[in-house]
């Protein structure tokens, strides 16, 4: 039963990728629940049905497999709150496990539009098909009736992107011309447009192909540090979608500012750069995590109560800004409230380009 764990406190425990194919997401998503946490044990725990409960997190390294997953959760599966693994496929994994023990994963790790409209299932960031809606929208003002190429990977993660992109040119006027896999993108493209959408190491990849560029190229890996790190200068005016960036502010009514998430984030993961990395912004899946937490841990004050299916309730009705944006779930589930942002990495820096109320700068194309 939830709750017998550790008596006075409120245990959120999960899967998490600390090694493996993951592993750099997972560690970054790691940093930001154990920081969460903290911050919520310092300012003295939560109170829940008449107690204080001093929250704790237990995360066990899940190896970015499936049945790592299984196992971790099999482990950990009385916690009071079950905070998924990072990566479509291995939540998919977290939630059939979920639904069969009637639990809920708090989902900081997974956008591909299935995984979020699963019951057992509680979504912090924007589903997958709406990522490169925001980049389309901000193209289309600069390049209208353009050519775009949509190379997405074979898993169903990058299979939501292709078709909220091909959605979204067709509203637009866009004109997609192929959906292929990264891999197949030639050299020299003969489109307006390259959307990027496979793994981190497929679109850096597919970007260190191009001997010519389109006229603009957008790449979701592009919205990590790790992106420029890898690329140097070829990283140099690439776009992307991104769940959150420092740039942004939110008048927060739940939690706290995004300057104190920022800094204790910083403090926490500024350790663990290496020489010649770009400590200069925290990376949204710490955020991510940071956020999911803290809702979890809000909810269960709202609720003034732990078990799951009223945790869940509560969180599907609740409506609110925290620093990481809104957060609103629709009715299939899925995150319906937050909004994507599009960076573009200029001067070697990330800055925010849309939508123009968010923008640091101008996107140039």
């Amino acid at each position: 039963m939830a709750g017998d764990l550790s008596p006075g406190r409120l245990v959120l425990a999960g899967p998490v990728s600390l090694s493996g194919r993951y592993g750099a997401m997972g560690r970054l998503a790691a940093d930001g629940l154990r920081q969460v946490v903290e911050d919520a044990a310092s300012a003295g725990g939560v109170r829940v049905g008449g107690r204080m409960l001093i929250p704790v997190v237990l995360l066990l390294d899940d190896e970015s497999t499936r049945e790592g997953v299984r196992r971790r959760l099999d482990a950990i599966g009385g916690a009071d709150v079950i905070v998924g693994p990072y990566g479509s496929d291995l939540v998919r994994e977290a939630a059939a496990w979920a639904a069969a023990n009637g639990r809920t994963v708090w989902n900081h790790g997974a956008s591909a539009d299935d995984v979020e409209r699963s019951a057992a299932v509680v979504s912090v960031a924007s589903p997958a098909s709406r990522y490169h809606e925001a980049v389309l929208e901000a193209i289309a003002q600069q390049l209208p009736g353009a050519d775009v190429l949509v190379a997405s990977g074979r898993g169903r993660f990058g299979r939501w992107v292709a078709e909220g992109a091909v959605e979204t040119a067709n509203r637009l006027g866009l004109s997609v011309v192929d959906v292929v896999n990264p891999t197949e993108i030639s050299a020299a493209p003969s489109v307006d447009v390259l959307l990027l959408a496979g793994s981190f190491e497929q679109d850096v990849a597919a970007i260190r192909r191009l001997r010519r560029r389109p006229t603009a190229v957008a790449a979701v890996a592009g919205a990590l540090g790790a992106f420029a790190n890898e690329l140097g200068g070829g990283a140099e005016g690439v776009i992307a979608p991104s769940q959150w960036e420092e740039g942004l502010r939110f008048v927060s009514d739940v939690g706290p500012t995004q300057a104190d998430v920022v800094r204790a984030l910083r403090a926490r993961i500024a350790p663990k750069f290496t020489v010649g990395a770009r400590p200069e912004r925290v990376d949204y899946p710490a955020a991510q995590a940071y956020v999911c937490g803290l809702l979890a841990i809000h909810c269960a004050s709202v609720a003034d109560r732990l078990d799951d299916e009223t945790l869940a309730a509560t969180a599907r009705q609740l409506r609110c800004t925290t620093f990481f944006g809104h957060f609103g779930l629709g009715a299939d589930g899925r995150q319906l409230d937050h909004q994507v942002v599009v960076v573009q990495w200029q001067g070697g820096v990330k800055r925010v380009v849309w939508p123009p109320a968010s923008a640091e700068t101008t996107m140039t194309i």
